[in-house]
């Protein structure tokens, strides 16, 4: 043997090692990229304290964990809080409940990049579907807006798992009777999880048969219907029993199909007509909202609170439907349009803030523009599209896309309603990887692809009716501003309501976080947070907001105190005391200031020696 002979040349890396090695590239950046956002988003004040839906998820996982739900109708989707209360009973501890809530979501954001992918490689059938199955994930487990739902604690992403995977059983090769009842019951924890799947319903039986690959639905697709059916059946047994109304749907739809629809509506997102200034920890602002509406209204109907809303809804449209025409243009277009609607926590407020997601690019514009130019190009237009790929597939992928698009229109167009849409798009998308060449494009082809590709860009990116409002910043200002005062970061919470009042100087909640959290960084003797400017600028703000609660009471006296006006604090601070009690803060306040006067020989509360020394101390 001749040890001097060269070595073998490597083996040439075939197709498959290269497809497999990008995958296995591509399964790292998501996993990577997921929980890298995670670790950030759980040190936010909003990690740490959910608000709004969130905080009403939180609350009703520990009313069904400690059995303290109270025996009412649901009000909302309960599939969702139901799961949260598992980890409750199994001894989790509440506090660690919202980073729980958060690792679910990021684990469902990982199984439905599974399914997209599966979804995939199953539409685009041919020699480079596997390739197809990697860009669909690439897309959707890259993509920011996806990632940052799922992180919330809202049913959204939870609910889109099941929905995605009743798609990827229905495709399943062999056209099996049991797939399409799987496929169902799917489906149906997906609309018990959130009602907005419900149009899927309808069509089961046709998508079930168009994703299996053939044009005409058989008898066992109907099947479809029976496991969805089963499950929804199952909920209304379950609200009967429990709640005393044998309802399939929480009760909010009703109110929020009314809300969405009637005059002044602005067809992106739900708003309040009533604002409130405070609410308890978890309350929903729309619910107690709806309450009040719906107590005067019964002084003139008598009947069940899902009629008068929906024909409240009904009268609306039918006494002005030429201006409910033109609200559904308007929320057609904001379906399409790249920036992600919503009345509070906006995606793109919080992209800015975030060091790994503001410089990611995808989102739905650029996948709504490539899945209209392949489409285009490949099918010669939509109406012709399964003609060319022979594939009922992609048709299906439309369907589902339509179906769920007109029920979006029924409600909002917000970025959080149409997250599903994403998914289809990312499937659809991902067929570029099938391009044939240029020598198999017809000219007319091309000319329809660039058309196509023209159009979608000026839906999705121009800024008709308004579409990229910033209106809306205000509220995720004082959302992360409130969050940070609960989690007891007063820096970051002035901070924040600062911003707010820079947009609203008139806004009493932002007012009332920013004097709250300069107290207690001054309380703290946190260095450039106790100085005459800094309590002449509080003094401003408190002004009218006092009464509102004890606390608030004790820091505008502090503002009079600290600024040279100590007849005026205490005047704060007895009427405090006379409102509050005895023994709240601004009686303590009044009693420390009365022995700064020598009135009194000692403090007779606890907690007044420290308010003595706090009230001693001139602000600088």
């Amino acid at each position: 043997m001749n040890d001097n002979a060269a070595p073998p040349p490597p083996a040439a890396s075939t197709p498959r090692t290269r497809q497999q090695r990008f995958a296995l590239g591509v399964a790292l950046a998501v996993a990577l990229y997921g929980v890298a956002y995670l670790i950030w988003y759980l040190q936010t004040p909003l990690g740490r304290a959910p608000q709004l839906d969130g905080a009403e998820n939180i609350a009703l996982a520990r009313q069904i964990a400690t059995g303290t739900l109270p025996h009412e109708p649901f009000y909302r989707a309960m599939l969702y809080p139901a799961a949260l209360a598992i980890p409750l009973k199994l001894c989790l501890p509440a506090d660690d409940l919202p980073a729980f809530a958060a690792i679910f979501g990021l684990f469902c954001h990982f199984i439905i990049t599974l399914g997209v992918a599966r979804l995939a490689a199953r539409v685009w059938v041919g020699p480079r579907e596997k390739w197809a199955a990697v860009l669909a994930a690439a897309l959707w487990g890259l993509n920011p807006v996806a990632l940052f739902y799922a992180v919330d604690v809202l049913d959204t992403v939870p609910s889109l798992a099941l929905a995605v995977w009743a798609l990827v059983w229905w495709t399943r090769p062999g056209a099996q009777q049991h797939d399409a009842w799987v496929g169902g019951v799917l489906l149906g924890l997906a609309v018990a999880a959130r009602p907005h799947f419900l149009p899927l319903v309808f069509v089961a039986p046709l998508a079930r048969s168009w994703l299996a690959g053939r044009w005409r639905p058989q008898l066992s697709d109907a099947l479809a219907w029976a496991g969805a059916a089963a499950i929804l059946l199952g909920v209304g047994m379950v609200n009967g029993w429990y709640g005393g109304d044998y309802a399939v749907l929480p009760a909010q739809g009703p109110y929020n199909f009314y809300a969405a629809n009637r005059p002044g509506a602005n067809g992106k997102y739900y708003a309040q007509e009533l604002f409130f200034s405070t609410l308890a920890p978890g309350e929903n602002p729309a619910r107690k909202e709806e309450e009040m509406m719906f107590a005067e209204a019964k002084k003139t109907f008598s009947g069940p609170a899902d009629v008068y809303w929906n024909e409240r809804a009904v009268r609306a449209i039918k006494q002005n439907p030429r201006a409910w025409l033109k609200l559904e243009i308007k929320k057609a277009y904001y379906l399409l349009n790249d920036f992600d609607q919503y009345n509070n926590k906006t995606y793109a407020w919080h992209k800015a803030e975030s060091p790994l997601l503001q410089w990611n690019f995808l989102g739905w514009g650029i996948l709504l523009v490539f899945s209209a130019g392949l489409l285009a190009v490949r099918g010669r237009g939509l109406g012709s599209v399964v003609a060319d790929f022979n594939c009922p597939m992609v048709a299906s992928m439309l369907l589902v896309f339509c179906v769920y698009a007109a029920g979006d229109l029924m409600y909002y167009a917000s970025g959080r309603f149409r997250l599903p849409l994403i998914t289809l798009l990312c499937v659809l998308a991902s067929g570029w990887t099938t391009w044939p060449g240029w020598a198999a494009i017809k000219p007319r082809q091309i000319v329809l692809g660039v058309c196509a590709l023209l159009m979608a860009s000026f839906v999705t990116f121009s800024n008709f009716f308004n579409a990229h409002d910033e209106s809306t910043f205000i509220q995720d200002d004082l959302l992360s501003a409130n969050a940070a005062a609960q989690v007891g970061d007063d820096a970051q919470a002035y901070a924040l309501a600062g911003q707010a009042l820079a947009r609203d100087p008139l806004r009493a909640d932002a007012r009332r976080i920013a004097v709250m959290s300069y107290f207690n960084l001054s309380v703290g003797n946190v260095e450039g947070y106790d100085t005459l400017a800094g309590w002449k600028q509080q003094l401003g703000r408190v002004n009218g907001l006092e009464s509102q609660d004890a606390g608030l009471a004790l820091a505008a006296g502090v503002a009079s105190w600290k600024t040279g006006d100590q007849e005026q604090a205490e005047k704060i601070w007895e009427n405090g005391a006379a409102r509050f009690g005895p023994d709240s803060a601004p009686a303590r306040a009044l009693a420390a200031a009365h022995f700064l006067r020598g009135e009194t020989v000692a403090p007779s509360s606890p907690s007044e020696p420290a308010l003595v020394e706090y009230l001693k101390r001139n602000a600088s």
